[in-house]
């Protein structure tokens, strides 16, 4: 992969880590209400980021503080619709206040799997995506029916690989409540990342080899080496921005 390839981080969600993480950012995905965030973290992100020229994008979930959004939950389509609208116009007001552009959208946690894995729900958030942000870029994996849904309606695509999450499959994160569902290991998740940039691929739990595309690489700001992670990976990367002071 010759081109480079940016970095994005969940951040917003309450870590005290995210100046430490934001320097070696290209993007990042801001908690906007639904699993974490408010107003006050929403705007002290974005000038975080603004300070770092970092693109800012909304990183809306199931409307689920209690269990960090991470739970998937049955609601209707346009009830789960109305509480997206609400999450990213919340941080696109704020942004509008600060001066910043929205650069993307990216689901969280279990709204995001669930997407990956449920045609319909990637079709209905295709359809509202399409409805209320068209020009908006979307960050899905490559090959994913949330990719498919969205290129179907020619909605920007920001393919989205990972750097500390294990793959069940090319498309299919290893669901966190299996065990090593999440990396740990430091050199294991460069190894994961050495693969993906010379050759395209991830390696699946099953030790299966899938070709993928990837523009962005997630990190998540809630692991315990975040920063690390961040290092890490900025390091690896051919012509990664310079953190600034």
């Amino acid at each position: 992969m010759a081109k480079k390839i940016d970095i994005n981080c969940d951040l917003g969600e309450g870590m005290p880590s995210d100046p430490d993480i934001m320097p070696y950012l290209g993007s990042c995905n801001i908690a906007c209400g639904g699993h974490a965030g408010d107003d006050a973290s929403i705007r002290r992100t974005i000038r975080l980021a603004k300070k770092y020229q970092v693109n800012i994008g909304a990183h809306p979930s199931y409307p689920d503080k209690d269990h960090f959004g991470r739970i998937s939950l049955d609601l209707d389509p346009e009830t789960l619709k109305a509480s997206l609208k609400m999450q990213i116009e919340r941080l696109k007001n704020i942004a509008d206040q600060e001066q910043v552009n929205l650069h993307h959208i990216k689901f969280h946690g279990a709204l995001y799997l669930d997407s990956l894995n449920n045609q319909e729900l990637a079709d209905h958030l295709a359809s509202f995506l399409q409805s209320h942000y068209p020009t908006q870029r979307i960050y899905a994996p490559y090959g994913s029916r949330m990719a498919r849904a969205a290129l179907k309606l020619n909605i920007p695509l920001c393919n989205e690989v990972f750097a500390d999450r294990r793959y069940a499959s090319a498309t299919l994160l290893l669901p966190r409540k299996h065990a090593g569902a999440v990396l740990q290991d430091l050199p294991e998740m460069e190894k994961q990342l050495s693969l993906l940039l010379t050759e395209g691929k991830v390696e699946t739990i099953k030790g299966d080899m899938y070709q993928v595309k990837a523009d962005t690489i997630c990190i998540h700001g809630d692991h315990p080496k975040a920063v690390e992670i961040a290092k890490m990976v900025s390091s690896n990367i051919s012509g990664n921005k310079t953190p600034q002071a």
